[in-house]
């Protein structure tokens, strides 16, 4: 082996990270990197654990596997020693170059020796809300985010989690083990720029993904969506139970289990089952529902849902599911010793590695700056770099394949391909069931469409998969073994092959076997419960787990790729939405002595305080944020408050003095009072946004039928190797025949194979837009 004897550390045993960052997503990142065997120097000023705040909980999740180091960057010795730290570090990060500044780093120099990540809250060049500072409620409603939440009264609501902290930051980490893999090799550095825009664009792309002339949908449908066959609904003992009825076939199943066929004959159904759940049925249709539901407690209803194989789930709280025997055998429970606070228990890795698992610790106890020492040695690459055929991107010349539906797995092959990756996409003749509502999940593949029942099809797509360093599925267990796609299967042709798999469950555990989507692990997480808090569990309506799993799906793809680079070896990981489920809770699920509650919402949750959470104003809502109200500085800046009535209830004055406001003028005078605020902007807002736009965050292209579509474009920066490519969907097989060619099959061999049906010689996608389902 190559590389130093301490990548035996983890996948990361040979990597040396400095984290200067001061906000959630940058600490985060560097915490996943420390997770899977990174020596982390954590510097900070102070030690909270000292003096416990409410953040203490979060602050452990995103500090952990790290070596705490004090420095002041006033004193002079200290920035010194911090440049030393910098100069011989592989990886820098940072929240802004103002960071760096403050040490006395220069950032230009330091980029061209060494990678240098920047995570700002919105952009590059600051946040559009007073101070700057990191606020994952404010980038959700300026990004769209919350007004895309379904809720009674079509008003933008709050999401009770933090999503866009941790989405941020495991896009991040995975953005900066791309960029290492790059670096071991060229020995060059850059600047890798993850901002806060593009983690929202990461996980809210089916917000943003719209034809540039389509109206906002109606989201006053209430916290249930509109699908009767996937949602939630009260049983007769006063328990909620969750049915995942998606697609026709499940759908069906669902109808025919609660006995209601007889809706379908309805003339306003018409025989349909899509009609079921039409905006202008769906409330009704709903109710009838909820009388079947209310004649059983739930536990029969999920056992008769089960025997049909329907996802389904009774709803549970967070606490229940962090400490079930599902979280314990998948190692999401783990129980750890901080030095300053005794036990605690935290969840675990978001990647899954039998062969080189990741080693979770707790933050050690504060060094002193001049203390503080490296004790990995950096590694060289055991293997050679793949030619890059003149690609873009840190991974360009890797080749991946994906076979998957729906969001997560194929969501996984999307980012590869912002990466650098040629990214396959494997799908049966019938195509991906989600291909076209999630088509821009697909943008970047080329797609070969085969069928694998017979030997045929399985030796073309072995020809295929023979030419890929890595290959990912979201197949339930066992299915790969099947199809001769399992990890030993595809090592007997390729030793060194890196495989992912990404499930609901995960791959151990009593419920590993079991299906699920996004919202029945919402449910069975406690999510749901969590976001309605004392009313109605609500379902959040941007699927949160499936958006993150693709993300950790993709953190896992690179690991591998880091790891076979520095080693030679193969391996299989994975990931699954049930980890993703805890992943995103984490700071709430953090187990120590004293420890603050955890958040809770609401109906129609607005926000957890009268300074922070949303306000109707005569256009529409802002959000504002902060901790101490100042009536001095409001009325200054043109906001007449009444203290009496203020003192008496802070939400009726404060919606009272901005009611008359506009949107543009309610932020311009709280920002003119030093009051973080940001207007709730809807989708096409976002959307059609021009400076967007000429900074390639968003995109667009023409579909066949000469409709204008937008989507996300860019979703990091990496000053030397960043993609330029604006990536498209594939059409069903629309690459099958150059894909084969590429395999080494011959022109009749492919045109055997499509004259047999096992191959389908497909044609660019033709875009229907199909509007929110839920």
């Amino acid at each position: 082996m190559a590389a130093s004897d301490e990548v035996t550390r983890g996948m990361l045993g040979d990597v040396r990270v400095l984290d200067l960052a001061e906000g959630g997503a940058g600490s985060l990142a560097a915490a996943i990197l420390g997770d899977y065997g990174a020596e982390v120097l954590k510097v900070v000023a102070r030690d909270p654990r000292r003096e416990p705040t409410d953040a203490l909980p979060a602050w452990l999740v995103r500090n952990r596997s790290k070596t705490l180091v004090h420095a002041d960057a006033s004193a002079a010795a200290d920035r010194a020693e911090i440049g030393r730290l910098a100069d011989s570090a592989d990886v820098v990060v940072v929240d802004t170059l103002d960071r760096l500044t403050a040490f006395g780093v220069d950032a230009d120099s330091l980029g061209t020796r060494r990678p240098v990540v920047l995570t700002p809250p919105y952009l590059p060049d600051g946040a559009p809300w007073s101070g700057d500072g990191e606020s994952a409620e404010l980038l959700s409603a300026i990004f769209g985010l919350s007004a895309y939440q379904a809720s009674y009264p079509g008003s933008p609501v709050d999401a009770v989690y933090p999503y866009l902290v941790q989405a941020h930051g495991v896009w991040t980490a995975t953005c900066v083990v791309a960029a290492l893999v790059e670096y071991r090799y060229t020995g060059l550095g850059q600047l890798l720029t993850v901002s806060g825009f593009n983690a929202a664009a990461v996980f809210g792309d089916p917000v943003i993904t719209r034809p540039d002339d389509e109206p906002d949908p109606d989201r006053g449908i209430g916290p249930e969506g509109l699908n009767p066959m996937y949602t939630r609904y009260q049983a007769a003992d006063g328990e909620w139970v969750f049915v995942g009825g998606l697609g026709p076939k499940f759908s069906n199943l669902v109808v025919d289990i609660v006995g209601l066929r007889e809706l379908l004959d309805d003339p306003r159904i018409g025989g349909r089952i899509e009609r079921l759940w039409h905006i202008d049925n769906s409330r009704w249709v709903m109710k009838a529902f909820q009388e079947r539901f209310a004649t059983r407690p739930a536990a029969e209803w999920v056992e008769l849902l089960e025997r049909s194989d329907v996802p389904c789930v009774q709803l549970a709280h967070r606490e229940e599911w962090f400490r079930s025997e599902q979280m314990k055998a998948m190692d999401q429970r783990i129980n750890l010793f901080d030095p300053v606070l005794g036990g605690i228990h935290m969840t675990g890795a978001v990647v899954d590695s039998v062969t080189v698992p990741a080693a979770v610790s707790a933050t050690s106890g504060a060094i002193t700056v001049a203390d503080a020492r490296w004790h990995v040695t950096p590694g060289s690459p055991a293997t050679a770099r793949p030619a890059a055929d003149g690609g873009q991107g840190p991974l360009a010349g890797y080749r991946a394949a994906v076979s998957g539906s729906y969001v997560a797995g194929p969501y996984v092959g999307r980012l590869l391909a912002e990466l650098g990756v040629d990214v396959i996409k494997v799908e049966p003749l019938v195509g991906d069931p989600w291909r076209m509502q999630g088509f821009s999940l697909n943008r970047g593949y080329r797609s070969i469409a085969i069928d694998l029942s017979g030997q045929d099809g399985k030796q073309a797509l072995g020809r295929v998969l023979t030419s890929c360093d890595v290959v990912v599925d979201n197949f339930r267990l066992g299915v790969t073994k099947r199809l001769g796609m399992s990890h030993e299967d595809l090592a007997e042709d390729r030793k060194d092959i890196v495989t992912v798999s990404v499930t609901a469950y995960g791959e151990r555990g009593p419920l590993a076997h079991k299906p699920g989507y996004d919202v029945v692990i919402q449910a069975a997480a406690g999510m749901m419960l969590a976001q309605g808090g004392d009313d109605e569990p609500v379902p959040y309506s941007v699927p949160p787990n499936d958006m993150t799993t693709g993300v950790c799906g993709t953190l896992a793809s690179v690991l591998g790729i880091y790891h076979r680079a520095m080693t030679g070896e193969g391996q299989h990981l994975s990931t699954s939405l049930a980890t993703t489920s805890v992943f995103l809770q984490s700071a709430d699920l953090v187990e120590y002595t004293d420890r603050p509650a955890g958040r809770w919402g609401g109906r129609d949750f607005a926000g957890p305080g009268p300074t922070d959470r949303f306000y109707p104003v005569r256009d529409g809502y802002v959000r504002l944020q902060t901790a101490v109200l100042e009536p001095d500085k409001w009325r200054a800046a043109g906001i007449d408050l009444d203290d009496t009535a203020l003192r008496s209830d802070p939400v009726t004055e404060i919606s009272r003095v901005l009611a008359s406001c506009t949107r543009e003028s309610a932020v311009a005078k709280l920002t003119a009072a030093g009051v973080p605020a940001a207007p709730a902007r809807r989708a096409s807002e976002v959307a059609t946004d021009p400076g967007l736009h000429a900074r390639h965050l968003l995109g667009t292209f023409t579909a066949l039928d000469g409709r204008r579509f937008v989507t996300n474009d860019r979703l990091a920066d990496f000053a030397r190797t960043t993609v330029d490519t604006y990536f498209m969907a594939p059409g069903l097989g629309e690459h099958s025949v150059e894909l084969l060619a590429e395999s080494g099959a011959t022109a009749e061999e492919t045109e055997t194979l499509i004259r047999s049906g096992v191959v389908i010689d497909g044609s660019p996608i033709d875009i229907t837009y199909l509007p929110p389902y839920r």
